[in-house]
């Protein structure tokens, strides 16, 4: 598992190349180029701010504004969705490199990783002018000091994506519809995690909150919440649930990845 590590950390120039590489090409052509990592979070805060402060209102007062509420969890986990699933596909893509003998395979399903959590922290300053517009509003609900804690948070949460991003990519390689049932499986944890609504909630429902409580993502939702959205320090057991998550996350996807990285030649 820590070869892996090592492996990647030989190769972190090419790591670095390839990462600038996909995000010329991703807005290589396009208008507003770079800006779009600043319009595309701006128009869901937005949307979601209409949406669900004014046709919907949720009856819980504490989690006003609800659009804001709303984003300091979906943008970490739209992060996770978008590199889980490119990095799935990432090394069919990439299969002409993997046939190099002297290319590290185990570079590419971390490119998505690093190119969306670049997507990820330009889409912060978006979040950081809302709460400053709305401070003035809704006192007592906009973060503080502790919001400073957000790049720890961060770093916890990058071994759990690019763990599973190696797992799942050399799975993806060898058995071609795991990236579909990936898609699928995402979108149940959304709902099964604490971004449309908080774990208090669900007090009454003791099933679907053990469920919701054993989500791997749910201890990084609840602490960007805490952080940005409440201005509270997270607990010690909710950093080291974090910690725990992020290093079986990466030990479990690098060692799969290194039972698999011998047949990927064949596989792709």
């Amino acid at each position: 598992m820590w070869s892996t590590a090592r492996r990647i950390l030989r190769h972190r120039n090419l790591l670095r190349t390839l990462t600038a590489r996909e995000l010329k090409a991703r807005y290589r052509g396009s208008l507003l180029g770079y800006l779009w990592s600043l319009v595309n979070p701006l128009l869901l805060l937005v949307v979601y701010t209409f949406v669900f402060s004014t046709v919907f209102d949720p009856r819980d007062e504490s989690i006003h504004p609800y659009g804001l509420f709303l984003v300091t969890g979906l943008f970490p986990w739209i992060w996770i969705q978008a590199s889980w699933l490119e990095g799935a596909g990432s090394l069919l893509a990439n299969a002409g490199l993997i046939r190099k003998a002297a290319f590290p395979a185990e570079v590419l399903p971390l490119v998505p990783v690093l190119a969306n959590l670049v997507h990820f922290a330009l889409a912060l300053p978006v979040i950081a002018v809302a709460y400053a517009v709305y401070h003035g509003v809704y006192a007592g609900s906009i973060s503080g000091p502790a919001a400073l804690l957000l790049p720890a948070i961060v770093a916890l949460q990058l071994p759990l994506v690019a763990g599973l991003a190696l797992g799942f990519a050399a799975l993806n390689a060898h058995f071609k519809d795991v990236r579909d049932l990936l898609a699928n499986l995402l979108t149940l944890l959304f709902f099964m995690t604490p971004i449309l609504y908080t774990v208090e909630r669900l007090e009454s429902y003791p099933l679907v909150r053990g469920a919701v409580v054993l989500n791997p993502f749910t201890p990084f939702a609840q602490a960007y919440q805490q952080t940005v959205f409440f201005g509270e320090l997270p607990g010690l057991g909710l950093w080291l649930r974090m910690l725990a998550i992020g290093l079986v996350a990466w030990t479990a996807g690098a060692w799969l990845f290194e039972r698999l990285s011998g047949t990927l030649v064949e596989a792709v």
